[in-house]
This record gives C-alpha cells, sequence and structure tokens, in this order.
C-alpha cells in the first residue's frame, strides 16, 4: 500500500537535495507549485503519468520514489506497471501479470494512481481466474461497475467469500448481489449473517425473489428478519398471504410486524378474530397497530361477550376513548377488585371513579 504521506516527504527531500524551490520542480514537471505542494504534504499523489519523469529527475528508479526510498526486501514490480501505464499501454501491464513478472498485488497498490477505465483495461485483458476475491476487494474501489462484476463473478463460481462480499458490496450491482445469492440458495450455503451488511445494496426485484423463496423453505425466518426493513409492500403482503392461507406459521412473522403497513397488520388481526389464528397475536403486534384497528378491535370485543383477559392484555396500547368504551360495556359481575387494579394505571380519574363507585354499590 503506498504511503501518501512518506512519498511526498521523500519528493521534499529530492528536491532541497538539489536546492530547488516547489516552484522551479514545478515549471521542470509542467505541473502547478500547488500540485507539488499538495504532494510534499502528503495530501495528494503525483499522476501516474508524471511518476517517470519524477523518477528520472532525481536519477532513482520508479520503486524507489513510490517507496519512499525506503530499501524493502521485496521484488516489487511497481515501477514497471507504472511505466506501462503512463506510455498508456495498459494491455502490456495485463501481459506481464499473465506470464507472471508482475503480480496481482502489485498492481493493486498502484490501482489508487490510475483512471477506472485505465484498471478496466487491464483486466478485461486478464486470464480468467486471475484474482482472488481478496485481491479483488483491493481494486474495487477503483474499477468501473462492469469490470468489477466480471472480476466477482469469476471469484464466486465455486465458493463465496462473504466477508469479502459485504466489503465490497458498496461497490457491486445489485444484479451481480442477487447473482451471487442465487448460488448461495442453490448450493444450500445462504445464512442470515451473510444478508446483514449487503441487504441495503439488494435491489427490490433481488428481495422479492429471496420473499418468494420462503414458501419453498430455502429463505429462513432469521434471513426475513435481517431483510425486512428492505421489502417492498408486495412481498410484506405475499408473507401475510402465506399465514392467511395457512402455509406459514403466524409465530414466524410476528418479528416483521414492526416493519408492516397497517392492511397487513389488520389482515393478521381478522384471522385472529375469525378464530384460525391465536389472539395472542394480536397481543405482541399491538405496539404496531393504528388506532383505527385498536379501536374495531375494541368495537368487536364490546359487542361479543366481553373477554376482560383481552382487555387488559390490550390496554397498554389503547387510547382513553378506546378504554372508557370498554369498560363501559364490562359487566360489573365480570369486574373483581383485582381486574379493576390491573386496569387502573391505564383509565382515566374520572372513569376509574365511576367503575369504584358501581363495584362498591354493587356490594351494597
Amino acid at each position: 500500500m503506498l504511503d501518501t504521506r512518506k512519498i511526498g516527504a521523500f519528493i521534499s527531500k529530492l528536491r532541497k537535495e538539489k536546492d530547488m524551490t516547489q516552484m522551479g520542480l514545478a515549471e521542470l514537471l509542467n505541473v502547478s507549485h500547488q500540485a507539488v505542494s499538495k504532494w510534499e504534504r502528503g495530501e495528494s499523489l503525483p499522476d501516474i503519468s508524471i511518476m517517470p519523469a519524477i523518477a528520472r529527475f532525481f536519477s532513482i528508479s520508479i520503486d524507489d520514489l513510490m517507496n519512499a526510498g525506503e530499501n524493502k526486501k521485496m521484488n516489487s514490480k511497481v515501477g514497471k506497471i507504472v511505466e506501462e501505464i503512463a506510455m498508456e499501454r495498459s494491455e502490456q501491464v495485463a501481459v506481464l501479470i499473465n506470464e507472471g513478472e508482475v503480480n496481482i498485488d502489485e498492481l493493486a497498490d498502484v490501482a489508487l494512481l490510475m483512471k477506472a477505465s485505465t484498471l478496466d483495461k487491464v483486466s478485461q485483458n486478464l486470464k480468467p481466474n486471475s484474482f482472488s476475491l481478496d485481491q479483488i476487494s483491493r481494486l474495487a474501489p477503483f474499477l468501473g461497475s462492469e469490470a468489477l462484476a466480471e472480476l466477482v463473478s469469476h471469484a464466486t463460481d465455486e465458493t463465496v467469500n462473504w466477508d469479502v462480499i459485504s466489503g465490497i458490496a458498496p461497490y457491486l450491482t445489485s444484479d451481480l448481489l442477487s447473482e451471487i445469492i442465487e448460488k448461495s440458495i442453490i448450493n444450500v450455503s445462504l445464512e442470515a449473517e451473510h444478508l446483514t451488511s449487503i441487504a441495503p445494496f439488494l435491489s427490490e426485484e433481488s428481495l422479492d425473489k429471496l420473499v418468494q423463496q420462503l414458501e419453498a423453505g430455502t429463505v429462513n425466518l432469521q434471513i426475513l428478519q435481517v431483510i425486512a426493513p428492505f421489502l417492498s409492500s408486495e412481498s410484506m403482503n405475499y408473507i401475510v398471504d402465506l399465514v392467511k392461507d395457512e402455509k406459514l406459521d403466524a409465530e414466524q412473522i410476528i418479528s416483521l410486524a414492526p416493519f408492516m403497513e397497517s392492511e397487513q397488520l389488520e389482515k393478521l388481526v381478522q384471522k385472529a378474530e375469525e378464530g384460525t389464528l391465536n389472539w395472542q397475536i394480536v397481543v405482541r403486534i399491538a405496539p404496531f397497530l393504528n388506532d383505527e384497528i385498536l379501536s374495531r378491535i375494541v368495537n368487536q370485543l364490546a359487542s361479543d361477550k366481553l373477554d376482560v383477559k383481552r382487555v387488559l392484555e390490550l390496554a397498554p396500547f389503547l387510547s382513553q376513548n378506546n378504554l372508557n368504551h370498554l369498560l363501559e360495556s364490562i359487566e360489573l359481575v365480570n369486574l373483581d377488585p383485582d381486574i379493576l387494579a390491573s386496569l387502573a394505571p391505564f383509565v382515566g380519574k374520572e372513569a376509574l371513579s365511576k367503575l369504584v363507585t358501581a363495584l362498591i354499590a354493587q356490594v351494597k
């Protein structure tokens, strides 16, 4: 990895040894003195096309320049890459890599100096599978999307390193991410943890496809929980309809309630009212129900023989108006002091006073 500050300090040292000003070096290299100043402060690096000229002027190798004068004990061919790129011979860089004269890691070292189009040309002329996924991750910020997709597709033909994919997800197209996921589903290797970092970068279509795998059993609850914040209304409707059609246990989707729309939540409530879903489902999704749905539940409870236990379970989520309506419907014979004590924290003073008065009168 190139150290911008060290290279800048090295250029500054070489310039001073020649007793030159920044302006003088700038004129020699046909750049602005502000550019030279930024190099020496470590704020930027010289353009790759200028590197050979700097090295020639100071009578050093390009490798010495890139290594900031440090005598590194490594067979670095970075200078060779820089020379070829400076001469606009990107295809020759691919030849050097294909023939083993330089390696991918050395290309990655200078990638930040190269235009995306230049780096793309190099990658397009490499032998298939020349890159490991880890090496691709170093190049990802500098490659164009099409070139990057081609490299990643080859590198993930057999296995997927999800740690690397998560790291480069912002640079990958949603289509490529979808392709990788589909491969993992086929190989039965997709886990919820794999989607944690990449879900925000998946397209709506990709997410819909994942949800449609739910019925087949190739996508599990943990995966749904990870992608839930990004699901479309259509996908969430599909999930709720699976519950309605008894193809999916409602218990499995309770954790998705915070991401459901009112219409989807109401479908679950209706199934519970019909008796095909456990009432506890309603209790568990109550924090996410709007006042309109809760009012309808209250009216339903009030019109039937009121189940005081259900009132108690919903009390924390009901408005004062709804609570008062329910309390007016409760037969005093069903309202013992313990129930009243349980309701007290949620009931207004006036309604509570009336109930206490009525209970006292009943006892007399």
